[in-house]
C-alpha cells in the first residue's frame, strides 16, 4: 500500500484548485482498498444457487457495502455476504443478499438493460492493470449480463460462457457464480492478486452499492477497485473454442428489374468462429465466412445534406472486443480512424443499367483478431479480407455480361498502449491499412489502391485523478490513380474546387494524398462541485481516413472551452443536478470563421427520480464552405436551437418520456420536432417500448445543382441553383421483447417512416459570403418526393446448450417513393402498407466445442 500512498501525495502536489472543497469523508485515494480472499475449494460445486457445500463456509466472507445512491456515503440497507472459491478450473463466487423487502425480478435476455430488477455484479481486473475489467451481472431470475469495463465505461458485446445459478426465497435471494479461467486474461505469475468490485442494485430503491466506496466527486470505475488475495498456480484452461454455424436463408423479394433474382430464394451457407489462447493474457478471434442475419436492421433516414450518415455498428464479429481498438480523444475534428462499417459495406460501384444484380453487401471471407496484454503493454491487432464481387447485367442486345462492383481488399488495424503509474498514464500508437486489387479501369477511376493512418495518443491524470491532459495526433496517405486522386479531392469531406478558396486547389496530376489531424485537451473531471474542460484541434484539407474511417470534414481549426457545475447532494425537490456552459469556435485554414456557437445545459433528478434536460445553444452568423458543394463561399446564417427532455421513473410498470425541440435561423428558416416514448413492463416476462416523432421544417435555400454558365462571373462561371424546401416527417421506433427463461427470447423491430419534400420555386446564388438569391431562369425537374418506409425485424434466440445458439429471424422491408411533395398521412400510411414487402428468412445454429 505504500506505493499508493506515495502517488497519492506525490500527484498532490500537482492539484488545481478550481473551485474544490473539502469533502466530509475522507477519499479513496486515501483509504486503504478493502481486499477479499478467495480459497481453494476442498471439493466439488454443484451450481444449483444453495451455496450449501462445506467448501463456501471456508472462505471468508466480504459484508461491507457502502450507498453511491440514494444516501452517499451511508451503509447498504441489506445485508450482503459475498464469499470467493476456486479450483484448477473455475473461479466461484457465492453472495447472499439478504432483503427484508421485496425482491424483484425481470426476464430479458442476455444483456438486458438493468431496468428496475435487483442485480448483483463481480467486477474483476485480473490483468491488474487499473483499466481493464470484466463483468459478470445477473438477477434474481437467473438472466445474465456480461461486459468489458474500461476505467467507468462499459462495453456489453462481450458473452463469454459462464454459469450462475439463483434461488429467491423469504428472505432474499442467492447467487452462485461459475467463471471459468479460460475466459478470463491474467498474468502467468504463481501468486495472483486482481482487482475486484462486488455491486448490488436494489431496484426499488434505486440502491447501488459496492463493495470498494467511490464517491461522486472523485473519477471512479477500474482504477480504484479493491483487491482479491489468495490465487494461487492458476491455469488458462483450454486454449480452444470453436464455433461452428450453418445458416439456411429463404428469401422473398421482389425481383424488380432485376432478371438474375429469383422468389423465393433459398440457400444454405456456413462458417465457423475460433479462439484460439495464445497465452493466458493473449487471445486470437478468427471468423471465416461471418454471417448477421439477426443483428437489427438499421433506421431509414432522409439524408439531404452534404455529409454521410453514420450508423452504428451492430456486428458481434466487430463489436465484441472493440474496445482494443479505442484510439485518441474521440475529437469532432479528425473523426475515427477505425470504423468497423467500412468491412463488408455495400459495394462501391453501380450497375450499368437498371437490369442488373447487385450484391447487397461485400462478403467478408475472413477475420482475425490477436489481443491482451504483454507485460505493462496492450495490443491489438485485427485482419480482414473480403471478396471481389460482381454485378451481372443486361445488355441493350439482351446477353448477360458482369462487371466488379468491388475488389479484393484487405483491411488491417493495430493498436498498442503502454501503460504507467497504476493506469494513471499511457502512451500509445494505431496503424491502419486498406490495400485493394484494383483489376479494372473502372476500379481504379474510383476507389485508392492503399490507404494508410496512424497516429499517436497520450493520457496523463494527476492530483487523485483530478485532473487530466490528453491528445492525439494522427497522419494519413491515400494512392491511386490520377482520377481517384481528383475524385477524392472534390468529395464533400474536402472540396477543393472551390473557386474562391485561396489555400485549396485540385491537384490533376498527383497520385497520393497526405494530411494531418490533432487533437489536445486539459479538464478537471472531479470535484465536489466544479469541473471543466479546455481544448484545441485542428484537421489539415488532404487528411483522408474513410476507407477504413469516418471523418466527415477536413479544413478545420477549433478551440472549445467548458464549465459545468454539479449537486450530487439531494435537497428538498432534486436528488441531483447539473449546470453546464460551453462554447466552440471553428475556422477553416483561410482563418475564415465556419461555425461559432454558445450553449447552456442543465439536467436534474428529482426526488422521485423524474429527469430532465434542458439545452440552448446560440450559433453566431460565420461563413460557410459546404453550402454550394464546392463552389464559392456562403453567409452561414445564425439560429438558436433549443431542447427539452422529460422522463419518468423507470421503477414503474409504465414509463413516459416527452422531446421537444426548435431551431429559429436568420433569414427565416425554422424547424421543430415533437417525440414521446411509452414504456410498458406490467409482466416481468414481457416489455413494450413505443416513441413516435414528428418533425416539420423549413429551409430558404436546400442545394439543388450546379450549371456551368462561363458568362456568369459573379460565382465564377457556375449558376449554383437552391429551392426552399418544407419537409414533413413521422417516423415510429418500437420495439417488443418476450422472455420465456434466461436463455430462450423474442425480441422484434418495428421502424415505420413517412416523409415528404416539398421544393418551391428554383432560384440562384446571387454572389459569395452572401445569403442571397435570385429568381432560376433555367429548367429544373420536378424535386418533390415523398418517401413511404417500414423496416422491422423479429429474432428469438434460444441458447439450447452452453455456448451453442440458435437463432430464427425475419426481416421485413417496404419502401415506396412517389412524386407529390405533400403531406397526407392517410395517403401515404395506406400506400406503404399497399407496398409489396420484402421478406428474409434466415434460421442460423452454432454448436460451442471446447476441445
Amino acid at each position: 500500500m505504500l506505493i499508493y500512498r506515495f502517488l497519492a501525495v506525490a500527484s498532490a502536489a500537482f492539484a488545481i484548485p478550481l473551485g474544490a472543497q473539502t469533502l466530509t469523508s475522507a477519499s479513496t485515494a486515501d483509504r486503504a482498498l478493502p481486499s477479499a480472499r478467495a480459497v481453494r475449494s476442498t471439493g466439488p460445486i454443484h451450481l444449483d444457487g444453495k451455496l450449501d457445500e462445506e467448501a463456501w463456509k471456508s472462505a471468508p466472507a466480504t459484508d461491507v457495502f457502502t450507498q453511491v445512491d440514494p444516501d452517499e456515503g451511508k451503509p447498504a440497507s441489506q445485508k450482503t455476504d459475498v464469499r470467493v472459491l476456486f479450483d484448477d478450473e473455475y473461479l466461484y463466487v457465492g453472495v447472499r443478499l439478504h432483503d427484508n423487502g421485496q425482491v424483484i425480478g425481470r426476464l430479458g435476455r442476455r444483456d438486458m438493460h438493468l431496468g428496475d430488477s435487483d442485480w448483483f455484479g463481480v467486477m474483476i481486473d485480473s490483468y491488474h492493470d487499473h483499466r481493464t475489467a470484466f463483468g459478470f451481472d445477473v438477477n434474481p431470475l437467473g438472466v445474465r449480463r456480461d461486459e468489458v469495463k474500461i476505467v467507468n465505461t462499459d462495453d456489453n458485446s462481450w458473452d463469454p460462457v459462464w454459469d450462475v445459478a439463483t434461488s429467491v426465497d423469504r428472505e432474499g435471494w442467492t447467487a452462485e457464480y461459475r467463471i471459468p479461467f479460460s475466459q478470463l486474461r491474467f498474468s502467468g505469475e504463481a501468486q495472483q492478486t486482481w482487482g475486484i468490485q462486488f455491486e448490488r442494485l436494489i431496484g426499488r430503491r434505486h440502491e447501488y452499492a459496492t463493495s470498494t466506496f467511490m464517491p461522486k466527486s472523485e473519477v471512479g470505475g477500474v482504477p480504484k477497485y479493491g483487491h482479491l488475495e489468495g490465487l494461487r498456480d492458476l491455469k488458462a484452461g483450454k486454449r480452444v473454442e470453436l464455433l461452428p454455424y450453418v445458416v439456411q436463408r429463404g428469401s422473398y423479394v421482389d425481383p424488380g428489374l432485376n432478371p438474375f433474382r429469383k422468389n423465393p430464394d433459398f440457400g444454405t451457407t456456413g462458417g465457423l468462429d475460433a479462439v484460439l489462447r495464445v497465452s493466458s493474457n493473449l487471445t486470437l478471434n478468427a471468423a471465416i465466412n461471418p454471417d448477421f442475419g439477426q443483428v437489427e436492421v438499421d433506421p431509414a433516414v432522409v439524408n439531404l445534406g452534404v455529409y454521410e450518415t453514420f450508423f452504428e455498428e451492430k456486428r458481434p464479429l466487430f463489436i465484441e472486443g472493440s474496445d482494443v481498438f479505442d484510439f485518441g480523444a474521440n475529437s469532432t475534428s479528425g473523426g475515427q480512424l477505425f470504423y468497423s462499417r467500412r468491412i463488408g459495406r455495400v459495394p462501391s460501384l453501380r450497375g450499368d443499367t437498371t437490369a442488373s444484380d447487385l450484391p447487397d453487401a461485400t462478403t467478408i471471407l475472413g477475420s482475425g483478431k490477436l489481443s491482451g496484454k504483454i507485460g505493462s503493454w496492450s495490443i491489438g491487432v485485427l485482419e480482414a479480407v473480403t471478396a471481389r464481387e460482381t454485378s451481372r447485367f443486361r445488355t441493350a442486345m439482351g446477353a448477360t455480361d458482369a462487371f466488379v462492383v468491388e475488389p479484393l481488399s484487405n483491411y488491417l488495424v493495430a493498436r498498442a498502449r503502454r501503460e504507467l503509474r497504476g493506469g494513471q498514464t499511457f502512451i500509445g500508437g494505431v496503424f491502419t491499412g486498406v490495400n485493394r486489387d484494383l483489376s479494372t479501369p473502372r476500379l481504379e477511376a474510383a476507389l485508392h489502391r492503399s490507404a494508410y493512418s496512424g497516429g499517436i495518443d497520450f493520457r496523463h491524470e494527476w492530483g487523485k485523478r483530478s485532473w487530466v491532459a490528453f491528445g492525439d495526433v494522427e497522419f494519413s496517405r491515400v494512392a491511386g490513380t490520377t482520377g481517384a486522386m481528383i475524385a477524392t479531392q472534390r468529395r464533400s469531406n474536402h472540396f477543393f474546387q472551390r473557386p474562391d478558396a485561396d489555400h485549396l486547389d485540385v491537384d490533376s496530376n498527383t497520385t497520393s494524398l497526405g494530411g494531418y489531424s490533432m487533437n489536445v485537451a486539459l479538464a478537471r473531471q472531479a470535484g465536489t462541485h466544479w469541473r471543466g474542460q479546455v481544448g484545441a484541434a485542428l484537421t489539415s484539407p488532404a487528411y483522408e481516413v474513410n476507407d477504413l474511417g469516418f471523418a466527415v470534414r477536413t479544413d478545420r481549426r477549433d478551440v472549445q472551452a467548458g464549465v459545468t457545475y454539479a449537486q450530487n447532494t439531494p435537497g428538498r425537490i432534486w436528488r441531483q443536478w447539473n449546470i453546464n456552459g460551453s462554447g466552440r469556435s471553428e475556422h477553416n485554414y483561410d482563418w475564415q470563421p465556419i461555425l461559432t456557437f454558445a450553449t447552456v445545459q442543465a439536467s436534474a433528478t428529482t426526488l422521485n427520480y423524474w429527469s430532465l434536460n434542458l439545452f440552448a445553444s446560440r450559433f453566431f452568423q460565420a461563413i460557410d464552405d459546404r453550402l454550394t458543394r464546392g463552389g464559392p463561399l456562403a453567409t452561414r446564417p445564425a439560429w438558436w436551437q433549443t431542447n427539452l427532455h422529460v422522463s419518468s421513473d423507470v421503477r414503474k410498470p409504465v414509463t413516459l418520456g416527452l422531446g421537444l425541440g426548435s431551431q429559429k435561423f436568420q433569414y427565416g428558416g425554422w424547424s421543430w420536432s415533437a417525440g414521446t416514448g411509452i414504456g410498458i413492463k406490467s409482466s416481468s416476462r414481457w416489455n413494450l417500448n413505443v416513441g413516435p416523432t414528428f418533425s416539420k421544417l423549413y429551409t430558404p435555400a436546400q442545394f439543388v445543382t450546379s450549371v456551368a454558365d462561363p458568362a456568369y462571373t459573379p460565382t465564377f462561371g457556375r449558376r449554383y441553383v437552391f429551392a426552399p424546401l418544407h419537409q414533413t416527417s413521422v417516423s415510429l421506433e418500437a420495439r417488443f421483447n418476450a422472455t420465456f427463461s434466461p436463455r430462450l427470447s423474442l425480441e422484434t423491430y418495428l421502424q415505420p417512416l413517412l416523409s415528404s419534400q416539398d421544393y418551391g420555386g428554383a432560384k440562384q446564388f446571387v454572389a459569395p459570403q452572401t445569403y442571397d438569391f435570385a429568381d432560376y431562369a433555367g429548367q429544373v425537374p420536378s424535386l418533390d418526393f415523398n418517401l413511404r418506409s417500414l423496416r422491422g425485424n423479429a429474432v428469438l434466440r434460444w441458447e439450447w446448450r452452453q455456448g451453442s445458439t440458435i437463432y430464427v429471424a425475419w426481416q421485413q422491408s417496404r419502401s415506396d417513393v412517389a412524386p407529390f411533395g405533400d403531406f397526407d398521412f392517410g395517403r401515404d400510411r395506406g400506400a406503404l402498407f399497399g407496398t409489396r414487402p420484402d421478406n428474409i428468412f434466415v434460421v442460423k445454429m452454432s454448436y460451442w466445442l471446447n476441445p
